[in-house]
Order: structure tokens, then sequence, then C-alpha cells
């Protein structure tokens, strides 16, 4: 057993993903990790898809509701749907089988935005959260998660759920732990502003707390990201990316802008990543993210 999981409490809830796919019932709402293929489940979601296949050729019914941060993978949104182990997904969705499922009127979904979906979660717009699965990179001795490479609505998912099932990828490097912000948002109508005002600030802890009562399995993994690369920055990207800094040139001589200290948030794809090529070779300096 992994030395990932210091509680002793959820080290006698370690199974296998086929043995935590039990705890996940026809029709329940599941909230999962994952945004943008970073930090989703690696075993439970083929092990569900193969629960639902098995139910399908008995002649039952079998499906889920999904609920993540954002897109996953293949290996998680891809085999799920490709064993119409999906009834309704939200927020978001990129997978090519997913979408024709959707398109094609098999599988319901609501396309809400990001920011809003782990509120509605909160506040049972959706109904009960049946179970949540989450990945970590380890689990500390007092039970609390340290989520792996991304966070997403897992706070949300874990406090909602009824049942809680961790998969400790040992993949995923232990230099992630402190590298997390948690901070709970007070809930509806009590929210007040983030009391953030510059890049680097820290307001909350490196770890989730959780319920550990709530918790029923506790999967080992060893299994990679999505890391899908790149296309190499073309010519159009790096004129957009030209204008850009042209652009921020103009502020800087308007006043209204420093080469020291800039803060961006840069986005992702051929043209962000071509305008942060292109910051390497500019005056700016000192640039926050």
């Amino acid at each position: 057993m992994s030395d990932r999981i210091a509680s002793e409490k959820l080290r006698s809830k370690v199974m296998s993903a086929d043995e935590a796919a039990q705890f996940v019932n026809a029709g329940d709402k599941v909230g999962m990790s994952g945004f943008t293929g970073a930090g989703y489940p690696k075993a439970l979601p083929t092990a569900i898809a193969n629960r639902a296949k098995d139910a399908h050729a008995a002649g039952s019914d079998y499906a889920i509701d999904l609920f993540t941060g954002a897109s996953t993978a293949p290996d998680c949104d891809g085999v799920l749907a490709e064993a119409d182990a999906v009834r309704f997904r939200m927020p978001y969705a990129s997978d090519p089988i997913m979408r024709n499922k959707i398109n094609e009127g098999k599988m319901g979904y609501s396309d809400i935005h990001l920011s809003h979906s782990g509120q509605y979660v909160e506040n049972g717009f959706f109904g009960k959260l049946n179970v949540a699965i989450v990945e970590a990179v380890r689990i500390t001795e007092e039970g609390h998660i340290v989520p792996s490479s991304s966070v997403g609505n897992n706070v949300e998912y874990l406090a909602a759920a009824e049942k809680i099932i961790i998969e400790v990828n040992s993949w995923q490097s232990l230099d992630l732990e402190g590298m997390h912000d948690i901070w709970n948002m007070p809930k509806l109508p009590n929210r007040i502003a983030i009391p953030i005002s510059n890049a680097g600030d820290r307001i909350g802890k490196s770890y989730i707390e959780i319920d550990t009562d709530k918790v029923v399995a506790v999967v080992e993994t060893n299994t990679p990201d999505r890391n899908a690369p790149f296309k190499p920055v073309d010519e159009v990207s790096q004129k957009i990316a030209g204008n850009f800094l042209d652009f921020l040139e103009g502020e800087v001589a308007a006043g209204r802008l420093s080469y020291d200290g800039y803060v961006m948030q840069s986005g992702v794809g051929n043209v962000p990543n071509a305008v942060m090529a292109g910051l390497l070779d500019s005056k700016f300096e000192n640039i926050q993210a």
C-alpha cells in the first residue's frame, strides 16, 4: 500500500476500482474531479463504464448524472459515453463521443458557465449529490485531501456528496502539495468579495478538509493526465501576438502600464502561447500570472 495514504482510518478503505464502482448506483448524481484533462479520476470511470455495459447486457438500465469541473479526457468522459453510462452531463464536455451523444439527444446536457456549476450543486439545484470521486496526490494523517493537478469543483462536490471515493495517483508529483489555495466561499446569500488583491496572495489551505466518515473507498492508481501537445506556433498566431505586444508597448508609452510587474492571465492555445513566447524577448520583467 502506498505511503501516500497517511490516514490509518482511510487506509482500511483501500480497494480496487471495480470494488469501489459498486458504490455508484444507477441514477446516482456523481461529482468528479477534473479540469481540461488534469486531475480527473483515472480508474473509476472505466470501472463504472464496465458496470454499465454488464447491466445493459443483462437488460437493466444503468446510467449516472455526471458533474465535473470542466472537460476531462477520453478515459473519463469518453469511456463513460461509449458505454451509455451517462444520463445527464454538466457543465462542460469536449469529448467527441460524448458530444455526439448529446447532439443526438441520447444524453441530457446543461451548458452552464463553469463558475456557476459548483454553487448550483452546493445549493441543491440538481438535487442531492450521491457520490464524489476525486483524485488526490496524497491523503494526510488527518484525512485531508491534497488535490492533484486541478481543483475545479472538488470542494463543493466533497462537501455535498453522501459518499466519497478517493483516487490516490502516485504518478502525480508530491511537489504539487503546497500549490493549491483552498478557501471556502460563504454560501448564498452571504457571499463576500474574495480577499485577494495581488497574484501572489494566499488566503486558504493547501488541502481540502472532508468528513472522513463519508469515505467509502480509496483506490490507488499510477496513471498520467491527458497531456495533449499543443500545435507548433504558426505564422498567423505570431502576427496576432505581435499586434498584442505592440498594443502593450502603446499602453506603456501612454503611461497606463509599466514594464515591471505586469499582471496577466494567459489563457490556453496557440495565440496565448505565441504571446508568452514574445514576452520572453520583450522589455517586460517580473511578469505575474
